[in-house]
């Protein structure tokens, strides 16, 4: 009696051979080459778990972590960079304000150099009465004043610049 023929062609080495369907790729292999690709298969099985637990960890970690999203840092660097112009600002404030003053107290100054020259004149012609006296006491009084509190100086509040 005659041997059935049930061979078919191997999807892999295309030899005649009693052949195996897989279900998932609807081909057939022969027994070796069907080991050969559900190891294949295991292998692709293995790097999705792989991939799963390398997302799995990287949740976690964001969920501990909260401080280290690229928002959380964008906002950071955003913090730093205002900062960073706030304290420019300021330097650039301070160094009108420094030359401000330097005005104000060189005009100060020299109120204070024509009052003492007029106090020299008055003392060295030793001519001077009542009116006099008041007028330089005022003097002084206005330019001390004027020193103590500048009017003309100020720094807005709730400034955008």
């Amino acid at each position: 009696m005659a041997m059935a023929n049930n061979k078919t062609q191997c999807f892999k080495c295309n030899k005649e051979k009693i052949t195996y369907p897989c279900e998932g790729c609807s081909q057939r292999f022969c027994f070796v080459d069907l080991a050969e690709h559900k190891q294949i298969l295991n292998d692709e099985l293995n790097h999705i778990i792989n991939n799963y637990d390398e997302f799995k960890q990287a949740v976690n970690e964001r969920k501990q972590n909260p401080q280290n999203h690229s928002l959380i840092k964008q906002i950071d660097q955003w913090e730093k960079d205002s900062i960073e112009k706030i304290q420019q600002k300021a330097q650039d404030c301070r160094e009108i304000v420094i030359k401000s003053l330097q005005t104000f107290i060189d005009d100060i100054e020299m109120k204070f150099n024509d009052l003492s020259e007029q106090i020299k004149h008055i003392h060295k012609e030793n001519d001077f009465n009542e009116l006099n006296l008041n007028y330089l006491r005022n003097q002084l009084k206005k330019i001390t004043e004027e020193l103590n509190d500048p009017t003309n100086i100020s720094i807005p509040q709730n400034s955008s610049s």
